[in-house]
């Protein structure tokens, strides 16, 4: 019997944790002084067959006999990402992750930085490849900050929370349906909901209040419908042909909007607004429009009937004794139609409210600090009426707690603690929770990155007030995704189930909300996640994602305090491998392999690299040429830069071939180590970027990955070999260009950014392949080769003081085969002949010609500031992957991230209203 190799591997205790940097606010780096000049280079190069007859000198394949010898290689047969299989058997304990014995820093300080806010530092001869100072650069757009490193405060105690029980509140079991189906889970769609008419509440003081007659003004808001992309078509309609919405719904509706006063103590007229048909599940694009366009202009009237009626905040109310009840265990299993219709509405209007009124508006308004006396009674209490329960609690009343307060509260109540899984009612309400909380959240949606973080009401609530339930929150979120619990059937009313049935489009995707309970508590912990640590109190969140432990190796973590969570990394990587396409997986990857180094851990100690590696390499293959989102490209090369750091990695993946991957379109690559198709695809990035973007966090980071990996390429493919040399080659050349231009013009050459950018780039290139010669180059004969056919290109270096160190070791590996090629004496030798030579020749090799440098090593480090990266970015894949509309002209925070981003095209396919 055979048994298959485990690809989990515990580790011992982690690595040292990557060091503190300083703060940047820019998604951007560069080396030096300024951003790399603009060029062209063909983006595509030819496809051609690996087989040539007489192909050139750096095409020739030669096999080490020196590496087949020593190395064990395993051969995969083109997986792909719907097919990745992740072994889920136990694993062994082994070795330590990362090498911290040389961290580098230097003291000229940093540039504006990449868009996950992270940077790169060298102590090698390049002294920094970062500038304290970008004014001089017109290619800068953005401006960053200087700042401290961040000091983690230690979790607030955390209350004990319950993993199961019985009844209604306190069912959640995470070890129950934990299974699902890796074929369903497919990508988000980016795109969103469609752009509502614009309306103004400049002053509550000052609405008109407009009659209930609202279908023209509804049918004239818009002349067009929006264009989306991966999602349902929008059609523009006016009130009375939406039929999301029935007529006791509509009529429901208008009542809660009209001038009628609905007080506390009317069971009778809450019945008839929270006791009508159920209100639908958003689940689709359209009706995410429907419901803005159904709702809109009975909001402007809401918010002027509001300051006399109080029936929002009655509402709220009302609400609030529903979750009561829920807690209180008064509903077995199902959560009754009137609750759910109370949370629906107060999501609906209250998105609106926070959309038009400026933040102290929104204050009054919703604690009903200014709304007529005539309108506050006293509550009677809950009360049953027509079999349902309804009222206000008079405990609720008399709480001297804020509105907004008590409704986070039994929000992070029903988020922490009801069972979703209990029935298709209570998955809707759960699902509705986590909606609610986005919208209370969206305050901030509707500032700049730059606005104080004051007005954002309801998010400072829940840093002040509960950030010592961070942890809870944390784990139960991240439950919730390992879960992928499918959303259950359609429920609602008998319109609105007849209306999806009719309409529901064949070509959309059947999964873009599969499982969206999931889909919302990973960003609902990444926009938690990425709030501002100005505030330490929001620190609470970040080292959440520090203290997360793997559920199967508990005993094994030596500082296992209180506060730990618990989770398990299996189900979280084997999910991260099907989702890795999904924009808020990749990010939420990213915050765990940077917060948490027994995850890193993890993932790094596995015997099958080639599950999550691969994808990403095709994802940043496929970036560059704009199939993947800009943002997520910069995300990936932060990640595979987290990946190089590791030099146990860096070697495994050197000993796993590859055999055809048809998405790689560059060069027919028949057999490939993981190892070289990664060198490949980040030099092909490195040409893309200096040719086509013109980002210098794109080379910076690229080259950072090559030089972490530098010391342990071994059996470079002729292509490799190629493209690496032919990198050195094309930067030389355009250094070389530069300096003859400054020179004629009398410019002091260190003070010029792009010499000073291109001469940081020669002298990297330099470092990668003088690290590989020193290391490895009797494994790695074909680089030799590469520099044989190309040795030319060093000779314009060899009298420059900044690279003749360099220069000099490579050309002591270049000449010594030059001359056993010579003493070979072949007449007209072919290029198999002279591979022949240096493959004998390099068996021989004595490596104490070449001198050794230190090895040149990169970290990655979060910054301060990175909030101002990964907020606005956070938002928009909030913006796009949740059916709650937004309107972008609105939503400020949105134009910020474009701003970072230096993309007019960051929402295309995302609609816009017309």
């Amino acid at each position: 019997m055979t048994t298959k190799p485990d690809p989990e591997r515990a580790t011992s205790p982690p690595h040292t944790p990557l060091a503190p940097s300083h703060p940047l606010s820019r998604p951007r780096a560069s080396f030096d002084h300024h951003a790399a000049p603009r060029s062209s280079t063909s983006r595509v190069q030819p496809r051609q067959s690996e087989d040539c007859s007489l192909p050139p000198l750096h095409h020739i394949d030669i096999s080490s006999s020196t590496s087949s010898a020593q190395t064990s290689t395993r051969i995969l047969q083109n997986p792909f990402p719907s097919d990745l299989l992740v072994n889920d058997s136990n694993a062994y304990t082994g070795r330590p992750i990362l090498d911290t014995s040389r961290r580098y820093s230097t003291s000229s300080g940093y540039a504006p930085a990449p868009p996950s806010s992270s940077s790169v530092r060298s102590s090698s001869s390049l002294g920094s490849i970062y500038s304290p100072t970008n004014s001089a650069n017109p290619n800068f757009g953005n401006k960053r900050r200087s700042g401290q490193t961040p000091t983690l405060s230690a979790t607030p105690e955390l209350p004990s929370l319950p993993r199961s029980s019985t009844g209604g509140f306190h069912t959640f079991n995470p070890d129950s349906q934990s299974s699902h189906d890796a074929d369903s889970v497919k990508a988000f769609s980016l795109s969103a909901g469609p752009q509502s008419p614009s309306f103004s509440i400049s002053s509550l003081s000052n609405i008109i209040p407009i009659s209930n007659s609202i279908s023209s003004i509804a049918s004239t808001v818009t002349s067009k419908p929006p264009v989306l992309e991966h999602r349902h078509p929008i059609s523009v309609k006016d009130f009375e042909s939406i039929y999301l919405l029935g007529p006791n719904q509509k009529t429901a509706i208008k009542t809660l909007c009209s001038s009628r006063v609905l007080s506390r103590i009317d069971t009778i007229g809450w019945f008839s607004i929270l006791g009508a048909q159920k209100f639908p599940t958003i689940s689709t694009s359209q009706e995410a429009y429907d419901i803005e366009m159904a709702t809109t202009c009975m909001a402007i009237e809401f918010g002027a009937n509001n300051t006399q009626t109080q029936n929002f905040n009655t509402l709220v109310l009302q609400l609030l004794s529903q979750i009561k009840l829920i807690k209180d265990q008064e509903f077995k299993g199902d959560i009754p139609s009137h609750a759910y219709n109370a949370l629906f509405l107060t999501r609906v209007f209250l998105n609106h409210f926070i959309s038009h009124l400026s933040s102290s508006q929104m204050v009054s308004f919703f604690e009903a600090s200014e709304l007529s006396t005539d309108a506050q009674q006293e509550a009677l209490g809950i009360v049953s009426f027509k079999g349902c329960k309804l009222g206000v609690d008079q405990a609720l009343v008399s709480d001297p707690r804020s509105y907004a307060e008590q409704l986070i509260q039994g929000i992070i109540g029903i988020i922490l603690n009801l069972d979703a899984g209990s029935s298709p009612s209570a998955y809707e309400f759960y699902q509705e929770t986590l909606n609610l909380f986005i919208v209370m959240a969206s305050t901030q949606l509707q500032l700049t990155t730059s606005e104080t973080s004051e007005k954002n009401y309801f998010l400072n609530i829940v840093l002040d007030k509960f950030s010592q339930v961070a942890g809870q929150l944390t784990l139960r979120l991240l439950w919730n995704f390992t879960d992928q619990r499918p959303s259950p059937p359609l429920t609602g009313s008998i319109v609105y189930s007849a209306y999806s049935y009719l309409f529901a489009k064949t070509g959309s995707s059947p999964s873009s909300e599969a499982h969206p309970i999931a889909d919302r508590s990973v960003l609902v912990l990444l926009l938690l996640h990425s709030q501002s640590m100005s505030n330490p109190k929001w620190k609470a969140f970040k080292t959440a994602i520090q203290s997360i432990r793997d559920e199967r190796g508990g005993s094994m973590a030596d500082d296992q305090k209180d506060d730990t969570i618990f989770v398990s990394f299996r189900k979280v990587f084997h999910i991260v491998c099907q989702q890795i396409h999904c924009e808020e997986v990749c990010l939420l990857l990213h915050v765990l392999l940077v917060e948490n180094t027994y995850f890193r851990t993890y993932v790094l100690s596995r015997t099958d690299p080639e599950t999550l590696y691969l994808p990403i390499l095709r994802m940043v293959y496929e970036g560059v040429e704009g199939k993947t989102n800009y943002s997520q490209v910069y995300v990936l090369l932060v990640i595979l830069l987290l990946f190089s750091q590791d030099d146990v990695f860096n070697d495994s993946i050197q000993k796993i071939t590859m055999t055809y991957q048809p998405w790689f379109t560059e060069r027919l690559l028949k057999s490939i180590s993981l190892g070289g198709l990664a060198v490949a695809i980040v030099i092909r990035t490195i040409q893309y970027n200096l040719a086509q973007h013109k980002d210098v966090y794109f080379h910076t980071n690229s080259l950072a990955i090559l030089a972490n990996m530098s010391n342990s390429l071994q059996d470079i493919h002729p292509y490799v070999s190629q493209r690496l040399v032919t990198l050195f080659d094309i930067v030389a050349r355009r250094y070389q260009k530069l300096v003859t231009k400054k020179m004629q013009q009398d410019e002091v050459l260190d003070k010029n950014p792009d010499v000073v950018i291109y001469g940081d780039m020669v002298t990297l290139v330099l470092e990668i392949i003088n690290s590989t010669l020193t290391h490895k180059l009797k494994v790695n004969p074909q680089l030799v080769y590469s520099l044989l056919h190309k040795q030319e290109m060093f000779a314009y270096f060899r009298n420059d003081l900044k690279f003749k160190d360099l220069i000099q070791n490579i050309e002591q590996a270049v000449n010594y085969f030059q001359q056993k090629v010579s003493e070979a004496n072949i007449k007209a030798p072919t290029p198999e002949e002279v591979a022949h030579v240096i493959q004998t020749a390099s068996r021989t090799w004595p490596p104490n010609l070449m001198k050794t440098f230190p090895d040149i090593k990169f970290q990655y480090e979060e910054e301060e500031q990175s909030n101002e990266f990964f907020c606005p970015y956070v938002w928009s894949l909030l913006y796009r992957n949740t059916f709650v509309y937004w309107d972008e002209e609105k939503a400020k925070i949105l134009h910020d991230y474009r701003t970072i981003m230096n993309d007019e095209h960051a929402f295309e396919g995302v609609p816009t209203g017309g």
